[in-house]
């Protein structure tokens, strides 16, 4: 039988990554390496494991001390413009990631940004000034790298331009510092030709780039943080979960703008997505499709059933590890390859998972009959849960059969911590839930019950990932700008309650999407919601708690009563509205917990979604939101983390 090569993706990519800078000014980072890494093996990684399966020798990856500016320049024109294996004008998918330190230049237009080589703000060997890497400089060579290769260039960066620590919420990669101005003359061997050239004319952030997509950490004026997810790994958070939803996502059919929408927007950092290919699928489909496995099935009886031919669920050597989720179809076939039945997964673990007959008929299997994915189902509500050889509860979130009735669960087994959105384990009486998710480790990282007060382990675990997909869940595709959210610290009277102009921004607490604020006794707090869009919209606000894992609509509009566009406003909790107030649980010196505004055109009957805890016996499963949200043509949705601390953390910071 004649064997043929194992196909390989058509990517060429450049990877840097930068912890330890040569001058002073920059205080080491401890994600970038990290993250250049894990996107290097995903890259690298065969399809069966969710990678692109590049080929080694397309890739280079520079690390540290290798990353000067001069081997980053000279490597992007080695590598990709003078690349004798990158056809010209041809169809090759190109890629730039960098994660390290950003910054600005310091010029009369403060719009000129750059990302900083190892040795910037150092001299070379030739007693040299090393300056940063101007955007326009980028952006001239990816300009003329699309001119003679072909515009299917990608580019990710996790940096910024901004420094600074904020919030415990992990480090900025961007300078604290201005670096130097550029001299012109310096790069002019890579692209200064007729002195007509700007550096407006070749920004790699123009929204209308022809050359290249742009997938950056956060907008300009932004910080992109890094986090540590567990005691050994520190990532950027951007870098994080645009991995994770690289691997998880239907890549065939996923644009960057629909990869956009699965990345969190958190306080103070909104991923960005610019050029005019950001609707193009991601890396324009120059990877192998995901081969089609035949997988043998095997028949489940009910426990304590007798023996029956015909059964209505299956289990099959696939599981998450190569992205099934409750929800994906296979198709079993009879060895002459004719139709027998869609099976739908239940339960899935890592190497494998429980279906069921989607039509809920037995099924009969012939000798030698086989499975095929046939819709991988993908969707992000989906959470993959990590729990460790020792915990006692595995098999009730993993049962080894599942009656047909069962509604598909809306979690998956993970594979290892770092592939995992919650940890769960035991300690004592207690079950401890550590959260991994980007935007819940800006809060606390565990919460911990007491085993007996809970309900089932799946309805527990399905409410988890229902409140993490509704916190992070938001509309980059089509965002509506010009709504906005505000807290008040209120004074006067119950009836004629306002805000205190004396606190926040003129009385607005919300600052870049936070608000930390100290205990206070007998404080009241109110928001306003205003609406400055184009659009009539109506407005349903949402208090997401962490710690018990609770969703309250706190304001939602009549039917027929929108906030109207230019101006429309609604206040929540003044005047003679009932006050909010917020205190810190028994013990604790600090707390959080999220707002959640969504505005839409059309008027969705939310309900309400959860109003108890789902760690509680009397707990119901929400309503399908996501659902709802799928039949509104135009929605958007912002966040606030809100953070107590006690007065005395306050003083002591």
């Amino acid at each position: 039988m004649a064997a043929f090569p194992e196909p390989k993706a058509n990517i060429f990519a450049l990877i840097v990554g930068i912890d330890n800078y040569w001058s002073k000014d920059f205080s080491p980072l401890l994600g970038p390496v990290n993250d250049a890494r894990a996107f290097n093996r995903f890259l690298l990684d065969p399809r069966s494991l969710r990678g692109l399966q590049v080929p080694a020798s397309n890739i280079v990856l520079i690390e540290n001390e290798k990353a000067t500016r001069e081997n980053i320049l000279a490597t992007f024109k080695s590598h990709f413009l003078d690349n004798p294996n990158i056809p010209d004008h041809g169809e090759t998918s190109i890629v730039l990631f960098y994660a390290g330190y950003g910054t600005h230049l310091d010029t009369s237009d403060d719009m000129v940004k750059a990302i900083c080589p190892v040795d910037e703000r150092t001299t070379d060997d030739a007693g040299t000034y090393v300056h940063a890497i101007p955007d326009y400089l980028l952006g001239w060579m990816l300009w003329k790298l699309a001119e003679k290769k072909g515009p299917n260039i990608t580019v990710i960066f996790d940096s910024c331009y901004l420094g600074g620590i904020g919030r415990d919420i992990g480090k900025a990669r961007g300078a604290t510092s201005l670096s130097l101005d550029v001299p012109l003359e310096l790069d002019s061997h890579l692209w200064w030709k007729d002195g007509s050239a700007t550096a407006q004319s070749h920004s790699m952030w123009a929204p209308d780039a022809a050359s290249h997509v742009l997938l950056a950490a956060c907008c300009a004026d932004e910080t992109a943080r890094e986090l540590r997810y567990t005691p050994t790994s520190v990532h950027g958070r951007f870098t994080k979960d645009l991995i994770t939803q690289l691997r998880r996502a239907t890549l065939e059919t996923t644009t960057y703008t629909d990869l956009l929408n699965l990345i969190p927007k958190w306080s103070g950092q909104t991923p960005h997505c610019g050029g005019l290919g950001r609707n193009r699928l991601v890396f324009d489909g120059n990877y192998p499709a995901i081969r089609r496995r035949a997988l043998s099935l095997t028949p489940l009886q009910p426990p304590g059933a007798e023996h029956s031919d015909s059964v209505d669920v299956f289990r099959v050597g696939m599981g998450s590890v190569e992205g099934v989720v409750p929800g994906t179809e296979f198709s079993a076939h009879a060895a002459d390859d004719s139709f027998l039945a869609t099976l739908v997964a239940l339960s899935v673990e890592v190497n494998h998972s429980i279906l069921a007959t989607k039509d809920e008929e037995p099924l009969t299997l012939p000798d030698h009959a086989n499975a095929a994915v046939s819709d991988w189902k993908y969707h992000p509500i989906i959470l993959h849960v990590f729990t460790p050889p020792e915990f006692p509860h595995t098999s009730h979130l993993f049962p080894t059969y599942m009656r047909r009735s069962a509604q598909p669960r809306k979690y998956v087994q993970a594979a290892s911590p770092e592939t995992a959105d919650i940890v769960l384990w035991s300690d004592g009486d207690d079950i401890v839930i550590e959260r991994l998710t980007s935007m819940v480790l800006e809060c606390a990282r565990e919460t911990r019950f007491f085993r007996q007060k809970w309900p089932s382990f799946p309805t527990v675990v399905d409410a988890i990932a229902h409140f993490n997909y509704f916190l992070c869940t938001h509309n980059g595709s089509a965002p509506i700008p010009g709504f906005s959210l505000e807290m008040h610290r209120l004074v006067g009277e119950s009836q004629s309650r306002k805000a205190d102009r004396t606190v926040g921004h003129d009385g607005n607490m919300v600052d870049r999407h936070a608000v930390d604020f100290t205990s206070q006794a007998y404080a009241m707090y109110g928001f306003t919601i205003r609406n400055e869009s184009a659009e009539r919209l109506f407005p349903y606000f949402f208090y997401f708690d962490p710690e018990r894992y609770t969703i309250d609509l706190w304001c939602e509009p009549g039917r027929g009563l929108p906030l109207e566009s230019g101006g429309g406003m609604r206040t929540v909790g003044m005047g003679s509205e009932r006050a909010f107030e917020f205190s810190l649980p028994v013990g604790e010196t600090s707390s959080s917990g999220f707002l959640k505004l969504f505005m839409a055109t059309d008027y969705l009957n939310f309900g309400i979604e959860q109003s108890t805890s789902p760690f509680e016996p009397w707990f119901e499963e929400p309503h399908r939101m996501e659902k709802r949200l799928s039949e509104v043509p135009t929605w958007d949705a912002l966040n606030v983390i809100l953070t107590m601390t006690s007065k005395g953390m306050e003083e002591k910071a």
